[in-house]
């Protein structure tokens, strides 16, 4: 079987912004509102391909911020591995099941177990603790069966790489045309 590879997309000061799959689309979105999908390849941990141009991680990011471009992932990681695991206890007398950290804000985190939580308990919010330079799950602060219960959008995640990493893709029945 093949090894996944992950693009990494940062800024000009290395901060990882996103990670897309190898052959998946960024969306440029220029100045004067202009937008550019470009599909990416990934070349190795520090060079991908951008619409059949070569680039160092951070040579796109500094060409973007030089021209006031914006960037983001059109395609997300589907593959659950690819995330940070972490066991959150539901009550005082254990662990829980195998929690993934689907999105980040410097504030919270938002995390998905696939299998074996509790009803009402398959999404939860939580705090970020700050441990030093890098932050750590805290408290979880909200718990939900549905995305609809836990509304991720109103504790700034990204709903969009929510829904396309923990929803399975809808399959369409009929012919095409």
């Amino acid at each position: 079987m093949p090894e996944k590879k992950y693009i990494r997309f940062i800024n000009s000061d290395y901060k990882t912004l996103f990670h897309l799959p190898d052959g998946g689309r960024v969306r440029i979105t220029y100045p004067d509102g202009r937008q550019t999908d470009r599909v990416c390849r990934f070349i190795d941990e520090y060079h991908t391909e951008i619409g059949g141009w070569c680039y160092h991680i951070c040579e796109f990011a500094e060409r973007m911020e030089q021209t006031g471009a914006r960037y983001a992932p059109l395609d997300y990681i589907r593959d659950m591995e690819f995330y940070r695991k972490y066991f959150f206890a539901a009550s005082e007398a254990g662990s829980g099941p195998a929690y993934y950290i689907i999105d980040e804000t410097q504030a919270h985190g938002f995390a998905v177990a696939p299998a074996g939580a509790g009803k009402g308990m398959k999404y939860c919010v939580f705090e970020q603790v700050q441990d030093g330079y890098r932050s750590r799950p805290g408290n979880v602060v909200a718990w939900g069966g549905t995305l609809q219960e836990i509304r991720p959008q109103d504790w700034g995640f990204d709903l969009a790489k929510i829904k396309a990493v923990t929803q399975r893709p809808k399959k369409h029945i009929g012919h095409k045309r």
